[in-house]
């Protein structure tokens, strides 16, 4: 039922290729992958990995749980014992897969040139490689994306029970691993709606017309008994506690730009002049999809611009991670774009089409090449440096002095590390420190959420301390301070 996606050339897979590129993205996840942990990750191990079974699939208890990977981070430990590379191996297994996924979408829609090189720079992407060390649901959400969207285009093209079938089991899976999958099926859903009085116009009703609608409910159907012993607690853990969420600076869709460019910027050789340049180019090849095709663009936008929605509806943060699964169709764009580009020079120059062609991939190489400086940081630094701030408190730690945790490093500290500083909750119990230690340590990250949980502690922080470390990570805005009460100011208050 769909309108011809595809160039309509049917090309040989180049699996020697395919192959490298999946063996180069392996060794690119793979090393590095034991670092230490970053908090997200820590409360997945200690709320969710090393829980028995039963209660991974029985109890919701923070939106920070993403089944699906929990399931499968609980099977990696216990099979391979606990290790910071055993709770990341899904993560980075599906990042690895994400690669041939991207592969084969691809070919459903362009040229075997363009699935190489959509691959090649999903290989090397910064991104990509970050959260495929991660132990977070998310790359499972892109390869998941993926083969359901494969899926989909098969099933209304070629009209085959598997397809529909593989499809629902798929997304379904995709939305047990995280939520905002749902939002996924959404838009395949109103790409389908759009699109089937066009199908039926001029013909009689087919069967291949409802396949597509079969696979849709399918994973509906599959998503909700995966759901339904927690379904109580998902509702009241996402909707109902949106509804009555106050607005803050994560909410802001300005914030979450910034963020995405912030992060996006370090990722890539040359900062925001190459940002800026690659927006053009993913521009370029924005349009080139949607002259070919309107239904591919939808496919591949719809479910942002739902997930969009529903997350602003609901007044949630606005994380740029949530759009994560937009990896491989951003690459997609970027390569289209330089063919795009490439086309144009060419036609400029009054020259063949295929210098247009070799101009292309060779700013798709030059695109390559500028992923590659940016991925030294990802193997030198950690996410978080628990570790480096412990090391040094610890060897700077005075008889008498305090030390003390404010904000979500107290978890990683008290619980995962097992040192015994205390953590502080409000202005009142940092004040009774104080005037007992005045010469005391205090420990914080992520300053803009301390500023809106704990303003009154940030306004301590703020007047009552000086900073004497920070220890910086790859984790954006996750860096880790360390700072020391003005112990002789402390002393005259007294």
């Amino acid at each position: 039922m769909w309108p011809a996606p595809g160039s309509g050339v049917l090309e040989p897979v180049s699996w020697l290729w395919l192959g490298l590129l999946t063996l180069l993205a392996a060794i690119l996840r793979l090393v590095g992958l034991n670092q230490q942990l970053w908090f997200d990750e820590i409360v997945t191990l200690l709320d969710s990995a090393r829980a028995p079974f039963v209660r991974i699939v029985t109890q919701y208890d923070l939106q920070n749980q993403h089944t699906l990977y929990s399931i499968l981070a609980h099977l990696s430990i216990r099979l391979l014992g606990e290790q910071p590379w055993t709770l990341r191996l899904p993560a980075a297994l599906f990042g690895i897969a994400s690669i041939p996924a991207l592969y084969f979408f691809v070919r459903l829609i362009a040229s075997n040139r363009e699935a190489l090189l959509a691959s090649a720079l999903m290989a090397v992407n910064y991104q990509h490689i970050w959260f495929s060390q991660n132990a977070r649901g998310y790359t499972a959400m892109v390869f998941i994306t993926l083969i359901s969207s494969v899926f989909f285009i098969r099933c209304g093209r070629d009209g085959k029970t598997r397809d529909w079938a593989m499809y629902g089991v798929a997304a379904a899976l995709g939305v047990y691993c995280h939520l905002t999958m749902a939002f996924v099926v959404v838009g395949h859903a109103l790409v389908y709606v759009a699109l089937l009085p066009r199908a039926r116009r001029g013909s009689r009703w087919q069967r291949s017309h409802l396949l597509p609608l079969y696979g849709l409910v399918l994973s509906g159907i599959l998503s909700f008994l995966l759901y339904s012993p927690i379904i109580v607690s998902v509702f009241a853990r996402t909707i109902a506690s949106s509804s009555h969420s106050t607005a803050t600076e994560w909410t802001s869709p300005l914030w979450a730009v910034k963020e995405a460019v912030r992060g996006l910027s370090s990722g890539s050789s040359g900062g925001m002049a190459a940002l800026a340049i690659g927006g053009l180019v993913l521009l370029a090849g924005l349009i080139g999809y949607w002259r070919q095709s309107r239904f591919l663009v939808g496919l591949m936008l719809l479910p942002a611009l739902v997930t969009a929605a529903a997350v602003l509806a609901e007044h949630h943060n606005l994380w740029p991670r949530f759009f994560f699964f937009e990896i491989g169709f951003g690459l997609l764009f970027l390569v289209r774009g330089a063919m795009v580009c490439g086309a144009i020079m060419a036609g400029i120059l009054r020259s063949s089409e295929g210098l247009g062609v070799r101009i292309g991939v060779g700013l798709a190489l030059l695109m390559l090449l500028a992923s590659v400086p940016p991925l030294r940081a990802n193997y030198l630094y950690p996410k978080q440096d628990y570790l480096g701030v412990m090391s040094f408190v610890e060897s700077q730690h005075q008889p008498g002095e305090a030390i003390v945790t404010a904000g979500p490093v107290a978890t990683p500290f008290k619980t995962y590390y097992g040192r015994s500083w205390t953590p502080v909750e409000t202005r009142g119990q940092l004040d009774d420190i104080l005037r007992a230690q005045p010469a005391t340590w205090l420990i914080y990250a992520s300053p803009t959420a301390l500023r809106v949980i704990q303003p009154d502690i940030w306004d301590a922080i703020q007047t009552r301390f000086k900073t004497v470390r920070v220890f910086p990570g790859t984790l954006k805005g996750g860096e880790i301070y360390v700072c020391k009460s003005n112990a002789a100011d402390e002393k005259h208050q007294q």
